[in-house]
Formats: C-alpha cells, structure tokens, sequence
C-alpha cells in the first residue's frame, strides 16, 4: 500500500515551512483572553486562523468565515476579532455550548458576573439531586470526597440564580472546566484516564475559573466585535442548516478541522461534560448522539453507505479506499475487524462534507482543510492526500497541501504522522 500511497501523492502540491509552525495544538490559546476559558486538547491555536486569514484571504463581496465542526470556536473568536461575519456548526452539544458561551463574551457584564457568583457560592439550600445516570460520576476513586454531588449542587444553584442568561450559561462553562481541578480523571488521547492527585474543593474551583472569565472580559471590553452564529448540526448536511442563514449566502473562507480517522470518540472523551449539563440524561441518547458522529471512530454500528462507489466520478478513489479497508497491515484481529468500516465511513463523510462545502463556498474564496493522517495497524494512511484527491473529484481546484507539523505516532514513536491545512478553491 506505501507504493500506491506513494504514487497518489506524486503530483500533488505538497509545501512546507515555518508559516504555521506549533500552531496545531490548543496551548497557545491556554494564554488568551476567552479561548482560555476551556481547554479544548483537540484545537488549534487562534495564531493559526490569523495566519489563514493573510494566507488566503477572502474575496471581495465575501467576507464571511464557515468552520463546519467549530469545536471551541477558535475560528469564530478570531473571525469575530477581526470583525467578520461568522458561522459554525457543531453536532456535539457540549461543544456547540462551548462556542456559543464564548462568542457571546461581550453580553456579559461583569460586575453582575462577579455578583451571581457570590450568590451561587453562598447559596446553601440543599436540594434532594441525584447524580447522572453514568457510572463515572458514582465512582468514589474518580469524585474523591462528595465532589460528584457537589458539582450537581453547584449546577442547581447556577440555575435558580436570578441573572442573564448569557451570565448563567458562562457560570455552567466555568463548572464544566472544573471538572479536571475536582476529580482524578484526565483527558487523555481518546478516552478519560484515572490520574491520582490532590484536588481541590468544586466552590473553590468554581470560583478561580469565573475569576479569570471576569478578568479577561474587563481587559477586551472595548476589543471590536461581529456578531456569529452558532447552529446544532451535521457537517455532512451543512446546506439546510445554512439555508435559514439570510445574512450570509456564501463564504469566502471554509475553515475547519474535522475528525481524525483515529477512532476518537469525541462523545466518550466529553461524556462527564455533557451528562453534567444535562446535555445527555440516558444511555439510549448518548448511543443516537454516538451514530450521528462523523465516521471516525468504532464505538457504534453506523449505517453503511457506498457514496464514493456510486458516484462515477469518485471509482478511482472509491478503489483506493476500498484497497486501504482490505490491507492486511491493519493487524490483529480487533483491528482488523473494526478498522475496515471505520476506514470506508470517514471517506464517505469526506466526500459528503466536500460536496456541501462546495456548495456554500464562493467563487475565488478558499476551503482550508486542517487534518491529520492516521495509523491503523502498521498501515498509514495519507488522509490529507485522499481529502485532495476527492476534493478535485468533485470540482474543487486544489490549491496546496501544507504540511504544517509532524507528530509522533502513539505507538511507535519512530515513525510520524503528517499534519496539513488541505487548501482547495472554487473558479
């Protein structure tokens, strides 16, 4: 497959610098006002979307920014800074939450912040709470001390605090991000590890979490601002969701990360969140919310599609992907059963994304793609080359590949994976 891979990649535009150089990860964020407010492992640094910004700006008459899984919102707070119109599309509730929180910043007045956190610390009436459904909360090892119940506390008295509703919803933020300072449970690659450490009380971490929200609100109030828009939706089926949109018919810039093909289950690493919020109350919710996730992961039975196989224009990579799912360098048993389905999934979904993209994509503007290749066994697999290749099947001009950073693969720390902005325009 290396030798297939390495023919498909030939004549493809590859590049690289030091223009986006350490911009693919979160941490530069964890030092700037609002993007600091959560720590998003999977997102990109705001420098990134500025660098996008001057690299492929949009055309005239089309200002507006797209980020189809806007995760953290990374995208929307830049665009908003630079007093763009901007809209972004998240099926994960909690991640939808996360943005729409944080891109309402300047409706939040502080002084009412500081006093509806004062009233929720003090606020002592016990009300009779039962924790969530999911076992992760009843587990003593992971909630030491009655945090668990603690939290769930905190989050009633958030809610019958008499305030704003942008107030209320960044005081829930804040909470969400306590989670890691009052357990000993972390974030770690594609699922919650248990991670033995003092911790400290939910009021106290609550406390410490608005304080710096309020901080960094006094230090941006005069920062200009667009409004954005923040919908509950698919990527794969963008186009009616955008519809409703009157103000904005096409974009000048399409930026976005989308899922790896690495079998992170984005539901599983943000379950405590969003079964704190409510967001999921069952396990019957969370297996529908699993099903509409993009195909990147093996955690559910997801339909099986053949878009690529039908479609004549995409046969010769309809082959490719089928030769990938079928290589016996995907490994061991487990491996080789799941591996396959994940693999013809996520490329069903590319090309669905692409298509819509396209769709809603203005003449001259740009797509810009941030994705990285994956391992499945001991195959590698040249994602960013396959999202080219279906990018130009469908009749978008393939600008560049940028390959912005090496990672070491997991496993094997030898070998390393690409990661690339995948720049596509429309004549």
């Amino acid at each position: 497959m290396q030798k297939i891979f390495g023919t498909l990649e030939h004549d493809l535009p590859f590049c690289e610098d030091i223009a986006f150089k350490g911009m693919l990860n979160f941490a530069d964020n964890l030092e700037e006002p609002i993007h600091r407010w959560y720590y998003y492992k999977e997102g990109y640094s705001h420098r990134l979307v500025s660098q996008v910004f001057k690299r492929y700006p949009t055309p005239n008459g089309y200002p507006g920014v797209f980020d189809p899984f806007c995760g953290a919102g990374t995208t929307l707070l830049v665009a908003q800074q630079h007093n763009l119109p901007a809209v972004g599309i998240e099926i994960n509730p909690f991640a939808k939450f996360l943005s729409q929180v944080k891109t309402n910043w300047h409706k939040i007045n502080t002084k009412k912040m500081a006093s509806a956190l004062n009233r929720v610390i003090e606020d002592n009436n016990i009300t009779c709470c039962k924790l969530p459904d999911l076992t992760t909360f009843h587990n003593e090892k992971y909630f030491p001390n009655n945090h668990a119940y603690q939290l769930i506390q905190l989050r009633e008295s958030i809610r019958r605090c008499r305030t704003t509703t942008e107030i209320k919803n960044a005081l829930l933020l804040a909470l969400t991000a306590t989670l890691e300072d009052v357990s000993c449970l972390h974030k770690d690659g594609r699922a919650l590890r248990y991670h033995p450490r003092d911790v400290i009380s939910p009021k106290e971490a609550l406390h410490r979490r608005v304080m710096i929200m309020i901080e960094d609100l006094e230090s941006i109030q005069n920062r200009p601002h667009h409004e954005v828009t923040v919908l509950k939706g698919d990527a794969r089926h963008s186009s009616l969701l955008l519809s409703k949109e009157k103000n904005i018919d096409h974009f000048g810039l399409i930026l976005y990360s989308p899922p790896y093909a690495n079998n992170f289950d984005y539901s599983e690493v943000y379950k405590c969140e969003l079964w704190l919020l409510e967001m999921l109350n069952s396990y019957e919710q969370w297996k529908q919310l699993r099903l509409r996730t993009f195909r990147s992961h093996p955690s559910c039975n997801f339909p099986i599609t053949h878009y690529l196989k039908e479609d004549p224009d995409l046969r010769e990579i309809y082959r490719l992907v089928e030769q990938t799912a079928r290589c016996q360098d995907i490994g061991g048993t487990r491996a080789y059963k799941r591996a396959p389905s994940v693999i013809r999934g996520y490329f069903d979904d590319v090309f669905l994304m692409l298509k819509e993209q396209k769709n809603k994509l203005a003449p001259e503007g740009y797509i810009v793609c941030v994705v990285g290749n994956s391992r499945h066994g001991s195959l590698h697999i040249p994602t960013d080359a396959i999202i080219a290749k279906i990018g130009q099947a469908i009749g978008l001009d393939l600008v560049e590949i940028y390959v912005a950073k090496y990672r070491n693969d997991r496993k094997n720390k030898n070998q390393r994976l690409r990661e690339s902005l995948v720049v596509f325009t429309k004549k």
